[in-house]
Protein backbone atom coordinates (compact mmCIF):
# COMPACT_ATOMS: atom_id res chain seq x y z
CA UNK A 1 0.00 0.00 0.00
CA UNK A 2 1.02 3.31 -1.48
CA UNK A 3 1.67 6.08 1.90
CA UNK A 4 -0.48 9.15 0.69
CA UNK A 5 0.52 12.78 2.31
CA UNK A 6 -2.42 15.31 2.27
CA UNK A 7 -1.75 17.99 0.10
CA UNK A 8 -3.42 21.47 1.10
CA UNK A 9 -5.34 23.02 -1.68
CA UNK A 10 -8.73 25.04 -2.08
CA UNK A 11 -12.36 23.33 -2.17
CA UNK A 12 -14.40 23.66 -4.98
CA UNK A 13 -17.84 24.96 -3.93
CA UNK A 14 -16.44 26.34 -0.45
CA UNK A 15 -13.36 28.28 -0.84
CA UNK A 16 -12.09 26.39 2.18
CA UNK A 17 -8.85 24.77 1.91
CA UNK A 18 -9.06 20.86 1.34
CA UNK A 19 -6.92 17.75 1.56
CA UNK A 20 -5.76 16.06 -1.71
CA UNK A 21 -4.18 12.55 -1.66
CA UNK A 22 -0.88 12.69 -3.49
CA UNK A 23 0.89 9.55 -3.51
CA UNK A 24 4.62 9.31 -2.58
CA UNK A 25 7.22 7.24 -2.77
CA UNK A 26 7.73 4.06 -0.45
CA UNK A 27 10.65 5.54 1.75
CA UNK A 28 11.94 1.69 2.44
CA UNK A 29 11.79 0.69 -1.45
CA UNK A 30 14.07 4.13 -2.15
CA UNK A 31 16.20 3.06 0.54
CA UNK A 32 16.67 -0.75 -0.87
CA UNK A 33 17.36 1.13 -4.13
CA UNK A 34 19.56 2.95 -3.20
CA UNK A 35 21.66 0.31 -1.20
CA UNK A 36 21.72 -1.74 -4.11
CA UNK A 37 23.46 0.92 -6.21
CA UNK A 38 26.07 1.30 -4.11
CA UNK A 39 26.81 -2.91 -3.39
CA UNK A 40 26.20 -2.70 -7.58
CA UNK A 41 28.68 0.10 -7.71
CA UNK A 42 31.32 -1.07 -5.04
CA UNK A 43 31.81 -4.63 -6.73
CA UNK A 44 32.04 -2.56 -10.17
CA UNK A 45 35.34 -1.20 -8.89
CA UNK A 46 36.37 -4.36 -6.23
CA UNK A 47 36.74 -5.99 -9.45
CA UNK A 48 37.99 -3.50 -11.63
CA UNK A 49 41.06 -2.80 -9.15
CA UNK A 50 44.13 -3.13 -10.98
CA UNK A 51 45.19 -6.96 -10.11
CA UNK A 52 49.11 -7.51 -10.11
CA UNK A 53 49.75 -9.76 -12.62
CA UNK A 54 50.82 -13.73 -12.05
CA UNK A 55 53.58 -13.48 -14.51
CA UNK A 56 56.86 -11.63 -14.78
CA UNK A 57 59.63 -10.60 -17.38
CA UNK A 58 62.95 -11.27 -16.51
CA UNK A 59 65.98 -11.39 -18.91
CA UNK A 60 63.39 -11.94 -21.76
CA UNK A 61 62.32 -15.12 -19.90
CA UNK A 62 58.21 -15.37 -18.85
CA UNK A 63 58.33 -16.86 -14.96
CA UNK A 64 55.76 -16.62 -11.86
CA UNK A 65 55.36 -13.29 -10.11
CA UNK A 66 57.11 -13.61 -6.60
CA UNK A 67 54.56 -13.44 -4.75
CA UNK A 68 52.87 -15.75 -6.66
CA UNK A 69 55.98 -18.47 -6.26
CA UNK A 70 56.34 -17.63 -3.09
CA UNK A 71 52.69 -19.07 -2.40
CA UNK A 72 53.34 -22.02 -4.52
CA UNK A 73 55.89 -23.19 -2.31
CA UNK A 74 54.28 -23.30 0.58
CA UNK A 75 51.28 -24.99 -0.45
CA UNK A 76 53.65 -27.56 -1.70
CA UNK A 77 55.91 -28.01 1.77
CA UNK A 78 52.52 -27.79 3.49
CA UNK A 79 51.31 -31.10 1.50
CA UNK A 80 54.83 -32.72 2.08
CA UNK A 81 54.58 -32.00 5.70
CA UNK A 82 50.88 -32.97 7.02
CA UNK A 83 49.95 -34.51 9.81
CA UNK A 84 47.90 -36.63 11.85
CA UNK A 85 46.43 -36.14 14.75
CA UNK A 86 43.82 -37.38 17.85
CA UNK A 87 41.70 -35.45 20.32
CA UNK A 88 41.80 -37.45 23.02
CA UNK A 89 40.06 -36.81 26.47
CA UNK A 90 41.80 -34.88 28.52
CA UNK A 91 39.29 -35.43 31.79
CA UNK A 92 36.65 -38.42 31.98
CA UNK A 93 32.85 -36.76 30.70
CA UNK A 94 30.45 -36.11 28.70
CA UNK A 95 31.11 -35.37 24.71
CA UNK A 96 29.31 -34.89 21.73
CA UNK A 97 28.93 -38.14 19.66
CA UNK A 98 27.81 -37.01 15.86
CA UNK A 99 26.21 -40.19 15.38
CA UNK A 100 25.11 -41.87 18.57
CA UNK A 101 21.12 -40.79 17.95
CA UNK A 102 20.47 -43.51 20.86
CA UNK A 103 22.80 -42.15 23.70
CA UNK A 104 21.20 -38.43 22.95
CA UNK A 105 24.40 -37.49 21.10
CA UNK A 106 26.33 -37.73 23.93
CA UNK A 107 28.62 -40.14 24.81
CA UNK A 108 30.87 -40.77 28.27
CA UNK A 109 34.99 -40.58 27.46
CA UNK A 110 37.32 -41.63 29.91
CA UNK A 111 41.15 -40.11 30.72
CA UNK A 112 42.96 -40.37 27.20
CA UNK A 113 40.21 -41.95 25.13
CA UNK A 114 39.76 -40.77 21.37
CA UNK A 115 37.24 -38.47 20.51
CA UNK A 116 38.13 -37.72 16.77
CA UNK A 117 41.40 -38.24 14.35
CA UNK A 118 41.92 -35.79 11.80
CA UNK A 119 44.39 -34.43 9.04
CA UNK A 120 46.26 -30.63 9.18
CA UNK A 121 48.97 -29.15 7.54
CA UNK A 122 48.98 -26.39 9.25
CA UNK A 123 49.37 -27.64 12.98
CA UNK A 124 47.50 -27.40 15.90
CA UNK A 125 47.21 -24.02 15.68
CA UNK A 126 46.47 -23.37 12.41
CA UNK A 127 43.68 -26.50 12.72
CA UNK A 128 42.17 -24.51 15.31
CA UNK A 129 43.06 -20.92 15.47
CA UNK A 130 40.03 -20.73 18.00
CA UNK A 131 40.78 -23.26 20.37
CA UNK A 132 39.97 -26.94 19.86
CA UNK A 133 36.42 -27.49 19.26
CA UNK A 134 35.00 -29.15 22.48
CA UNK A 135 36.24 -28.43 26.28
CA UNK A 136 38.20 -30.90 27.99
CA UNK A 137 40.18 -32.32 24.82
CA UNK A 138 44.21 -32.24 24.08
CA UNK A 139 45.59 -32.66 20.32
CA UNK A 140 48.50 -35.01 19.95
CA UNK A 141 50.12 -35.63 16.79
CA UNK A 142 50.61 -39.08 16.05
CA UNK A 143 52.35 -39.11 12.50
CA UNK A 144 53.96 -36.81 10.32
CA UNK A 145 54.66 -36.99 6.31
CA UNK A 146 53.55 -36.42 2.89
CA UNK A 147 49.78 -35.43 2.73
CA UNK A 148 49.09 -38.16 0.78
CA UNK A 149 50.12 -40.52 3.63
CA UNK A 150 48.81 -38.90 6.55
CA UNK A 151 45.25 -39.03 4.55
CA UNK A 152 46.02 -43.12 4.63
CA UNK A 153 46.49 -43.16 8.55
CA UNK A 154 44.02 -41.19 8.96
CA UNK A 155 41.55 -43.81 7.52
CA UNK A 156 43.04 -46.41 9.27
CA UNK A 157 42.69 -44.77 12.44
CA UNK A 158 39.03 -44.36 12.06
CA UNK A 159 38.16 -47.77 10.35
CA UNK A 160 40.16 -49.49 13.05
CA UNK A 161 38.60 -47.26 16.08
CA UNK A 162 35.57 -50.38 15.95
CA UNK A 163 37.88 -52.36 17.33
CA UNK A 164 39.73 -50.43 19.99
CA UNK A 165 39.30 -52.00 23.26
CA UNK A 166 37.63 -48.60 24.71
CA UNK A 167 35.05 -48.77 21.88
CA UNK A 168 34.13 -52.84 22.15
CA UNK A 169 33.30 -52.12 26.02
CA UNK A 170 30.00 -50.21 24.74
CA UNK A 171 27.23 -52.11 23.49
CA UNK A 172 26.70 -51.44 20.57
CA UNK A 173 30.38 -50.32 19.55
CA UNK A 174 30.89 -47.14 17.56
CA UNK A 175 31.39 -47.31 14.02
CA UNK A 176 34.03 -44.68 13.97
CA UNK A 177 35.03 -42.27 16.76
CA UNK A 178 32.78 -39.57 18.57
CA UNK A 179 34.07 -36.60 17.25
CA UNK A 180 34.13 -37.84 13.54
CA UNK A 181 31.13 -37.02 11.52
CA UNK A 182 32.22 -39.46 8.08
CA UNK A 183 34.86 -41.65 7.37
CA UNK A 184 37.25 -39.30 6.31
Amino acid sequence: MNPMVLKPGLGKASGKPSFKPQNTPNAPMLLLIALMACLIGGLTLYMSKDKPSPVIEEGGEKKLAPWRQEKLDKELEQLDNAEVYVLLAREPGKFPCYHCPERNFEIFLNLGEAWRYGVTTQSEAGRYPMGLPVEGLTYRVLFRGPLQECLKQEKLYIYNYALLPENLKRNPPLIRPPGNKRDN
